[in-house]
């Protein structure tokens, strides 16, 4: 009676899921009935070792799947469940023998039982392992390296120290082998290669000596380049050009690390869809080599069409966008694109008044263009200028003109170094505001009767005296015309130790951006002897992350993320400093209990002079804060993998944005928690975060007496790829 009387209170919605669950339990228990009883359970006793998550991963039984996974499998998602079959237990064992032994554990032994459950529905399997003693590497011996130089052989033996204390693995002896094979192949030796490792067992003393045969062969210089093409536009793109790209020359000595760095410089010019750059081996002549670099060109033009849907400005806005991508413009395999987009509420009456004077419509138009290239004065610098144009409208309040443009270099470092990526940049902007007289005071007088009377309605001589200092203050902007500048020049570094760019689960990641603001507008104000009003100003940013594996599957795995930033002024007010330059935290790949850039401590700085469009928005309108200098952030999240390509996420972010490193106290940090689904597709993770107002700064009443959980201090998110 009871359950009948909850399920009266379900919605037909919710009782024709709970229907199907129950139909899809049923039906998996039918068919285990029908084919024999589930392995629910394996386990390992006696391994001390070796964790029985890895030893799961050895051997070729595998535990069903729980039911919900199994439920999701009726529709394609899940997995099968897995029978108890005793005719692999044997394998099973051989997998387990021959893994420890690999291993070092030379004189194991094993053993198994099984229990089947009474009903005949579930089965447990169970190995027995007496591990041994574990050996330790007592010498390691290099045969065949003698003939070779003095510094190669130096190279190698720096490769293989050995500490007379390690445990002996075939898997690292496995690596160590392939180091010595790619070591020599990148000093020219194209064949070497190492033989099976003869493996010397003391099981007296538990130690082994192992021996390497090194074979490494000649040393090959290239001779002859040879260039083939296929697809498309193979006759637009010469082969004086792909070997430019490739940047090797007959007399050089083959280098495979070089190789390897070609091929990725081909691919990176998105002018083939396949390119190879290997040796002939079957062309050698003594101790030369031929080259063959062997692509597929795609096609050279692009075109991009696009209908825009959005709704901005709490309005539906309709739009058009359209690109061409010019490939191998003008030669040396440059990349020439063009976009141009345009939305508003009434397109075509926007892009019949595209002046900045018109006030009358709400929408807004973009354009830009970009040019890259591959390699720069001869050397492989792959370069960018991008310029643009944007102009945004918003009826009766603002109108925005922005034109700016960007120069970057990134560097080609090569390979085996700490750094992995570096690159330079110098920007330049330009921004030009036409405010509406009425929305200037309309906004100033709302955030000095919100400043001044936070409690209370002000009388009519009280909001008199507002609207005069109102006035008083919307001369700041002159003619409702403003103007600013703001230029930078940056360097940008990173080293990424991790195991993955996509989907990290070990290893550690460093990144470091330093900017210096208006360094050549000063330069010229000295040169030419003005005075120049935009602050000189420093912005630094470093990001730091780690992993720490917690399955041998890497499914699962606990990060962790710090970023610490200051923005400094040298010369001028840092008050000065734009508004979109400052830090503010909050956001999808920040502290997720926030929204985007609403995180920031204490009041802004404010001085009308500088404010433009979207700080007028913000702060006199809104009455949210702008953004600070310091920044100090971090995040600890588990990750969890689980059917393949589903995933689960459970976060503590914390952190705040301040105004200088000595405002920072333990007590401003916000504290967020929550949790999140992902979707690995097969090009980057899609997520979505729920995120929690655990600590506030501004509201600090306990997380659990908070009466809006899931009103004001809820925030979810939607991202590409990882939060970090």
């Amino acid at each position: 009676m009871v359950l009948l009387l909850k399920l009266t209170r379900l919605n037909n919605a919710s009782f024709f899921l709970l229907l199907l669950l129950i139909f899809l339990c049923s039906h998996a228990k039918i068919i285990a009935q029908e084919t024999g009883p589930e392995l629910t359970d394996i386990n390992f006793s006696g391994n001390e070792s070796i964790s029985s998550a890895v030893l799961e991963t050895v051997i070729n039984s595998s535990e069903s799947p729980g039911w919900f996974s199994k439920a999701l499998n009726f529709i394609g998602l899940g997995d099968e469940p897995v029978y108890f079959d005793s005719t692999i237990i044997q394998l099973d064992l051989n997998a387990l023998r021959n893994y420890y032994f690999d291993s070092g554990f030379f004189e194991s032994t094993f053993d198994y039982d099984y229990n089947i459950s009474e009903d005949r529905e579930d089965a447990e399997l169970t190995f027995f392992i007496e591990e041994g003693d574990r050996s330790r590497i007592n010498s390691l011996s290099l045969i065949g390296i003698d003939e070779l130089q003095t510094v190669f052989q130096e190279g190698i033996r720096d490769l293989v120290e050995t500490d007379t204390t390690d445990f002996y693995e075939k898997l690292v002896l496995t690596k160590l082998q392939s180091d010595i094979s790619s070591y020599l192949r990148e000093k020219g030796m194209m064949l070497a290669e190492t033989d099976v490792p003869d493996v010397l067992i003391d099981t007296v003393a538990n130690s082994v000596d192992i021996t390497i045969n090194v074979f490494p062969g000649k040393r090959y210089t290239i001779n002859e380049i040879r260039v083939e093409k296929a697809g498309e536009g193979k006759d637009l793109v010469e082969n004086e050009l792909i070997e430019d790209i490739v940047d090797v020359n007959v007399g050089d000595r083959y280098n495979a690390a070089k190789l390897r760095s070609s091929q990725a410089r081909l691919y990176r010019t998105n002018l083939f869809n396949y390119a190879l750059v290997s040796g002939i081996i079957a062309d050698t002549s003594g101790n030369t080599v031929p080259l063959l670099v062997s692509t597929n060109v795609g096609l050279l033009n692009e075109f991009t069409p696009e209908v825009i849907l959005n709704n901005q400005d709490n309005a539906f806005n309709l739009g058009l966008s359209f690109g061409f991508t010019r490939k191998n413009f003008l030669g040396s395999a440059r990349r020439f694109n063009v976009t141009t987009s345009a939305a508003s509420q009434n397109i075509i009456e926007f892009l019949s008044k595209p002046i900045i004077s018109d006030t009358s419509v709400t929408g807004y138009a973009d354009l830009r263009f970009k040019l890259d290239q591959p390699f720069i004065f001869g050397q492989p610098i792959y370069t960018s200028l991008e310029s643009y144009v944007t102009l945004q409208k918003r009826k009766k309040e603002f109108n925005e003109t922005i034109i700016g443009g960007r120069l970057s270099f990134n560097f080609e470092l090569p390979e085996k170094v700490y750094i992995n990526s570096l690159s330079t940049y110098f920007n330049f902007e330009h921004s030009r505001f036409l405010y509406a007289d009425q929305y200037l005071l309309d906004a100033i007088y709302e955030f000095l009767l919100r400043e001044d009377y936070p409690d209370r309605d002000p009388t009519k001589e009280e909001e008199e005296i507002l609207r005069e200092a109102a006035d008083s203050l919307a001369e700041f902007f002159g003619e409702e015309d403003f103007k600013t500048n703001n230029s930078l020049i940056g360097v940008q570094l990173a080293a990424n130790k991790t195991n993955s760019f996509l989907y990290p689960t070990e290893g550690y990641s460093i990144g470091i951006v330093l900017e210096n603001s208006n360094l050549f507008p000063y330069l010229v104000s000295k040169i030419f002897k003005y005075d120049m009003e935009e602050p000189q100003y420093y912005r630094l940013r470093i990001n730091t992350t780690g992993f720490i594996p917690l399955s041998p599957q890497n499914t699962s795995t606990l990060g962790a993320k710090l970023t610490v930033g200051n923005i400094d002024a040298y010369k001028g007010s840092k008050f000065r400093v734009p508004f979109n330059q400052r830090y503010a935290s909050g956001g999808s790949n920040s502290v997720r209990g926030w929204g985007a850039r609403e995180l920031v401590s204490g009041k802004a700085d404010i001085d009308f002079a500088d404010l433009n469009p979207s700080t007028i928005d913000r702060l006199l309108l809104l009455g949210e804060p702008l953004g600070g200098y310091f920044l100090f952030e971090g995040s600890f999240e588990w990750r969890q993998k689980f059917l393949n390509n589903l995933g689960s996420a459970i976060f503590v972010d914390y952190g705040n944005t301040l105004f200088a490193p000595e405002d920072f106290k333990f007590n401003k940090l916000a504290v967020a928690i929550g949790f999140g689904l992902r979707y690995y597709s097969e090009i980057v993770p899609l997520r979505l975060d729920f995120g929690f107002k655990f600590y506030d700064p501004e509201n600090p009443v306990s997380f659990f007496r908070r009466q809006d959980i899931l009103g004001e201090a809820f925030q979810f998110h939607i991202g590409i790829g990882e939060a970090f």
